[in-house]
């Protein structure tokens, strides 16, 4: 019996932005750590917005987008629940140093405080699809 040590392989950036969200570019941003992949990314807001239009997020890395489809990460307009599309390439390769961003491009009526996590991994995930394979990142 070995001892499991979560989170060796791995490094959690959270992109946060913590009021009544706003479109803008480069709203928060952090520098790769390591030489690595982005192997998920996962989305939340505090408080959904309202009306029919959903919230789309991007994350940027080095100033391009992570996604191959323009939905990107989108949280439902009044229940905030997040849905993602394909990252360009799956998974993502990084260097050291570079540098991820989140922009707002489309916001409901007044969602407040979101939290994106983008998860760096030393080595590839067989089936990095945003979401799976995070019992070593949590």
């Amino acid at each position: 019996m070995g001892i499991r040590v979560k989170n060796l392989h791995n490094f959690v950036g959270t992109l946060k932005y913590n009021q009544t969200l706003t479109a803008t570019v480069n709203r928060d941003l952090f520098s790769v750590p390591f030489a690595g992949f982005i192997s998920g990314v996962r989305a939340k807001l505090g408080t959904a917005g309202t009306g029919a239009q959903a919230t789309i997020v991007d994350v940027n890395l080095n100033g391009t987008t992570v996604f191959a489809a323009a939905t990107k990460v989108t949280l439902a307009a009044t229940t905030g629940v997040a849905s993602y599309s394909a990252l360009t390439s799956a998974p993502t390769p990084v260097a050291a140093g570079d540098i991820v961003s989140i922009d707002i491009d489309q916001i409901a009526t007044a969602p407040i405080n979101l939290a994106v996590d983008v998860i760096i991994s030393r080595t590839p995930l067989a089936d990095a699809d945003h979401s799976t394979n995070l019992d070593d990142v949590l």
